[in-house]
């Protein structure tokens, strides 16, 4: 007994009142933890109103006293902290995965990593010693992020092989990358049929000859799925810059460990994947590439880089522009700057006037076909919200920003429908980096925010839905302006508000990637006997035949020289195949359209597929 009064006393620190309040606080979150396993509707009132209170307390005590032998055993660590961790991470982790996709996801996961983050800063303050201690090497610090980049890649990747293999990649915007790069496969030019139902090249659309660095992996797996693993590998590479960024400001391997963490699992890098394949992708790399060389004042590299981000699209100069007049204003680099700035200017004007030099002359060359398609040239509409006189261009955008600053500050978070998607746009992309982009006395890097202006000044709703692909570029800006202020917050602030942000962060992915990857894995494997057989249907269907199918059908047929969908191409008679995508019903009046112009059903499987055959061929 005196043995036991003598350890009890030497051991006073863990009965302190915080120490208690803690470990019961520990013990109630793994309570709740273990009523969560199973995949529970918690969000529903009735949920665990059958459990005993009395049942509670007693598993609550029983952790307790476990817990509390342990922290008098282990006096020389905050064990009470890691537990408390251990109950709110399991806790955290199944609220986020089990919440069913109601739109309020983004709300949820607010509510959850606000309360979370207090937890983590508590522990990493209680556990300072600990933090202090350890170390990491160069190694150990790349050997997380290639783990975090592999992590950020595979699930990507996943994600849109799935969507693939479902039959849910549209024509618009998959199944036109897949015809065109069949035929750069084929005859070396991006040609496509399917997206103005005419033959034509993609770059009188966009002028993006960045896609040929893929080709050479196309030609040796000729698959769509190999545009869907690209794309993820391309997002993913970029964890590399965002590293060498982060030694060449002198960040500390924790802190820059979790840098990568977050850039990995940063929302807006995977669920813009989630439209498919799109050469924005390449902005993040190329961007992070430029601003990592401009720091190292290795200029050769910086205008490869720089060159190769215009050949992502027309609008990608718009990017280097803003850099280069932070080069200028912030970092007096006047000659690399001005030389930029020039010629981004330069290629932007050529590309525009390409643009519509070459989109004048396929309006006219098929005015009198049928169909006759829609080309419309430069896609400056998107910003019509500011241009008075539509004729003018983006000059009218510009002349109403420089005359008009006022009717701008109109713009920035309205949208038409008067909802709150652009605030909650500009949320869910500062939040992942705890807004760090803003914490900085020199006004002059507020300019490497400039670049989401682009999204939230337009009423293009696209443009500020994270769904889209329309904000690769502004995420290179944001971990740019991230890392370069990281070094001006003194610690322990820095270490806080990097940890909190990583809290958001993972609370955020965790609520709206992880389920997508969860229901797509779910459906495939639900209905993996039907995808197969529709894929084994169309496989019959001869490469060198035409054909017009419905849009999700598009990007397994893709890889032939003429391919059309059917909501465009509507019931010209001119192709050899005809094949409906019958899971959700189908439209008899376009079918009996279709039969009217010469066709027969020569195949029909309910539920999935009706091919139609010309009988006149």
């Amino acid at each position: 007994m005196q043995k036991l009064k003598f350890f009890f006393s030497t051991n006073m620190a863990a009965f302190s009142p915080e120490r208690i309040f803690v470990r019961l606080l520990a013990a109630w979150c793994i309570f709740i933890g273990f009523g969560l396993i199973g995949d529970p509707e918690f969000d529903k009132l009735e949920y665990a109103q059958d459990t005993s209170l009395i049942y509670m307390f007693l598993f609550i005590v029983f952790l307790f006293i476990i817990f509390t032998f342990i922290n008098v055993l282990i006096i020389n660590y905050e064990s009470d902290t890691w537990f408390l961790m251990l109950g709110s991470s399991v806790c955290v982790v199944l609220w986020l995965l089990s919440f069913r996709q109601t739109g309020s996801e983004f709300f949820i996961s607010l509510a959850v990593a606000a309360v979370y983050s207090l937890f983590t800063v508590y522990f990493i303050r209680k556990n300072d010693l600990l933090w202090k201690k350890w170390n990491p090497s160069s190694k150990t610090v790349w050997g997380f992020a290639i783990a975090f980049g592999i992590f950020c890649g595979v699930i990507i990747g996943t994600i849109t092989c799935y969507r693939h293999l479902r039959f849910s990649t549209p024509n618009f915007d998959f199944g036109l990358f897949v015809n065109m790069f069949h035929n750069m496969k084929e005859c070396g030019l991006p040609l496509c049929t399917s997206e103005r139902d005419v033959l034509m090249s993609h770059f009188v659309i966009h002028i993006s000859p960045i896609y040929y660095l893929l080709l050479p992996f196309y030609m040796i797996f000729p698959s769509p799925l190999t545009l869907q693993i690209g794309q993820a590998v391309i997002l993913a590479s970029g964890v590399i810059p965002v590293i060498l960024l982060c030694k060449q400001f002198k960040l500390s391997q924790k802190v820059t460990i979790l840098t990568s963490f977050i850039y990995a699992l940063y929302p807006a890098l995977s669920i813009g994947c989630f439209y498919d394949l799109h050469e924005n992708c390449f902005l993040t790399p190329l961007l992070l590439w430029v601003f990592y060389f401009f720091e190292r004042n290795k200029w050769p590299w910086m205008y490869i880089f720089a060159a190769l981000t215009l050949t992502v699209k027309e609008d990608a100069a718009i990017y280097l522009i803003i850099f280069a007049i932070y080069a200028v204003v912030a970092k007096k680099k006047y000659y690399h700057g001005v030389l930029i700035i020039l010629g981004s200017i330069a290629y932007f004007t050529i590309a525009l006037t390409i643009l519509e030099k070459t989109s004048a002359y396929y309006a006219e060359l098929y005015a009198n076909s049928t169909p006759n398609p829609y080309i419309n040239g430069p896609m400056i509409n998107r910003f019509s919200n500011l241009i008075l006189d539509q004729s003018k261009g983006l000059g009218g955008a510009v002349k109403t920003a420089l005359l008009n600053p006022g009717y701008l500050l109109t713009q920035l978070f309205v949208t038409e429908d008067g909802d709150w998607g652009k605030i909650l746009y500009f949320l869910k992309m500062f939040l992942p980096v705890g807004f760090i982009p803003f914490f900085t006395r020199k006004p002059s890097r507020w300019l490497l925010i400039a670049p989401i202006l682009m999204n939230l000044l337009t009423m293009y709703v696209y443009q500020y839905n994270l769904k889209y692909q329309y904000h690769f570029g502004i995420i290179a800006f944001i971990f740019y302006a991230t890392i370069t202020n990281l070094p001006d917050l003194k610690f322990p602030v820095r270490r806080n508000i990097i940890s909190v942000a990583a809290v958001f962060c993972l609370c955020m992915y965790l609520s709206s990637v992880i389920p997508v990857l969860n229901e797509n894995h779910t459906d495939y494997n639900k209905n993996e006997e039907k995808y197969t057989q529709m894929e084994a249907i169309l496989d019959t269907i001869p490469k060198d035949a035409s054909v017009c199918c419905s849009t999700f059908l598009l990007s397994h047929l893709a890889d032939r020289d003429e391919i059309y969908e059917i909501y465009y191409h509507d019931d010209v008679g001119d192709v050899d195949y005809v094949i409906f995508d019958t899971r959700g019903g189908i439209d008899n009046n376009q079918l009996t359209a279709f039969l009217n112009q010469g066709y027969e059903i020569k195949e029909e499987h309910p539920g999935m597929l009706t091919i139609l055959e010309r009988t006149d061929k």
